[in-house]
């Protein structure tokens, strides 16, 4: 394959051959390297390399889809879910503010008004009537447990914005590409 320049236009195409072009093209260039994709060379030197920029830009969106659907293996889809697990997450952690012992935190639960028990946990308390408890911590505590299992998506956005500062960091394609291949995803 080569690359050929139109001589008025400027446009430039990757053909097998000049045959059928006319005049107006001519060569660019030695033929390009045959295991490349042709849209991201650039000519240097006489010499076809890969944009570091172009291939940056394929592979930092192919890493944040990568992260994405690790993520989601372990979220549900949907805004209404993240906001739910924001709000359960926050509900756990007032419940905790209350005090160090299951005795101490349900005095301090008794003491909220009926409104302000609503306000800090709601979910807790649609919950807990869901199952039948006449208190909120077998709520909470299921709350938790889904919080425990979700521990890495934290490790894999973490993962992700390593890589992505990696291939940033790098200056030539090859060191792009070589960042985005030693991207280690949590198990």
């Amino acid at each position: 394959m080569i690359a050929i320049k139109h001589g008025k236009s400027g446009e430039i195409q990757f053909v097998e051959g000049l045959r059928g072009y006319g005049t107006d093209w001519a060569q660019i260039g030695p033929p390009l390297p045959a295991a490349n994709d042709p849209n991201l060379l650039v000519l240097v030197s006489g010499a076809w390399v890969e944009d570091p920029v172009k291939v940056e830009a394929i592979l930092l969106p192919s890493i944040k889809a990568e992260a994405e659907r690790r993520k989601m293996g372990f979220l549900s889809a949907g805004g209404a879910k993240k906001a739910e697990y924001a709000q359960k997450a926050a509900e756990v952690s007032f419940y905790d503010s209350l005090g160090g012992s299951l005795t101490t935190i349900l005095a301090a639960l008794n003491a909220l008004t009926a409104a302000q028990r609503r306000a800090k946990f709601g979910y807790a308390l649609a919950d807990a009537a869901a199952f039948g408890e006449p208190t909120i911590t077998p709520a909470i505590e299921r709350f938790r447990a889904g919080m425990a299992g979700s521990d890495k998506v934290p490790a894999i956005a973490a993962a992700e914005a390593r890589a992505c500062a990696a291939i940033k960091a790098a200056t030539t394609a090859a060191a792009k590409r070589t960042a985005a291949a030693a991207v280690s995803w949590p198990a």
